[in-house]
């Protein structure tokens, strides 16, 4: 069972609230005056009251802590009714008592109207005539409703625990969900990045050198930073600038790059590696077999929303000659929108469109 951590609702809910309940109660019997008694039976009185509704707590505690639990055990329905009536029974008992005690006081005797009669020391309050402590009936009313306030105030509690699990359960699952889609991207990009290096290696040697050089700040990246929840803005842009560096070295001057940069970046953070699937897409789908690509990157920030563009030609499709299918095809841009729907739901406007020969990307992320 997970453990449930308490917080200040859960204090709240299962100690000032109920003790609030019952101070009042305690303190409702000294709200009334009682009649023309002697202080000494007015203060009996006083005391019997409260240690009847005394008595009426403890059995809510009972009730909600000891015997409520019973249900859930083998034949705990016909334990839980038997142990309802030991309890009853043992109220009856005590709260007898309490009223016996009082009996031992004389009653005083009121003068009738239209005529004076002296008064006279009469029968106790337990005797015939007098205050005889509750019947059965009298007793079984404030018993039955205390033990139904402590039953649902029981199955509220349950709820809530049980309310408390089934997020942290969520949490846990989203949190394990959000380390396995991280740890999808740095194999994936790692893939692209390769490859750019091979075929440097094969057509532009004295540039794998200075590759290397950006490919080891971006791996310090990826090693050091990305495992944070967050990082600044700023931090994401240099990134996806070493990225863009990379990727420039191989296509050289046939790639038509514009970066469009406008905020201030370090003023606010974002999760690490939500930017550079879109990049990336752009470089793999928008090069290749078309002559003088175009890749327009614009990313704006202003009034606590970032805005990022991402227009791209991508090759037109021969219907004739059905494309290969690739297993690692659509892992970014998938994993991008799922990562974005649990870190920012409800605050995040994805948008990507295809028309004729160009593939574009909007996306809206308020801070």
């Amino acid at each position: 069972m997970l453990k449930i951590e308490r917080s200040k609702n859960w204090y709240w809910l299962n100690v000032l609230f109920p003790l609030g309940i019952w101070s009042l109660v305690l303190i409702l019997p000294f709200t009334f005056r009682i009649g023309n008694f002697p202080p000494e039976v007015r203060s009996s009185m006083y005391k019997t009251v409260v240690l009847s509704n005394v008595l009426l707590i403890v059995i809510f505690y009972v009730h909600h802590f000891l015997i409520y639990p019973v249900k859930e055990k083998r034949y705990g329905l016909y334990l839980y009714v038997l142990l309802l009536a030991v309890i009853f029974i043992a109220f009856l008992l005590i709260n007898h008592s309490f009223y016996t005690d009082l009996s031992r006081f004389p009653r005083p005797e009121f003068p009738k109207p239209g005529f004076h009669k002296p008064g006279f020391p009469g029968q106790g309050f337990g005797g015939r005539g007098g205050d005889r402590p509750p019947n059965v009936l009298m007793s079984l009313l404030p018993f039955t409703f205390v033990i139904v306030m402590s039953f649902c105030f029981r199955l509220y509690s349950d709820k809530v625990i049980r309310d408390k699990q089934i997020e942290e359960l969520e949490n846990l699952h989203l949190k394990t969900e959000l380390e396995f889609l991280s740890s999808q991207i740095s194999p994936h990009f790692m893939f692209n990045v390769l490859n750019t290096l091979v075929y440097m290696s094969r057509k532009k040697p004295e540039l794998v050198e200075p590759s290397l050089i950006s490919l080891s700040q971006m791996m310090r990246y990826m090693i050091y930073d990305s495992d944070e929840g967050q990082i600044t803005l700023a931090d994401e842009i240099q990134y996806l600038k070493n990225y863009t560096n990379l990727q420039l070295l191989r296509f050289g001057d046939s790639v038509r790059f514009n970066l469009y940069l406008s905020g201030a970046f370090e003023q606010y953070s974002i999760a690490p590696m939500l930017l550079i699937p879109f990049v990336e897409n752009a470089f793999k789908h928008g090069t290749g077999t078309l002559e003088e690509p175009i890749i327009d990157i614009s990313i704006i920030v202003n009034q606590n929303q970032l805005l990022l563009l991402v227009e791209n030609e991508i090759a037109a499709v021969n219907q004739s000659v059905p494309a290969p299918a690739r297993k690692d095809s659509g892992i970014g841009l998938s994993n991008v929108r799922r990562r974005l729907e649990l870190l920012y739901p409800g605050r995040h406007f994805l948008e990507t469109r295809k028309e004729d020969q160009l593939f574009n990307v909007k996306l809206l992320i308020n801070f």
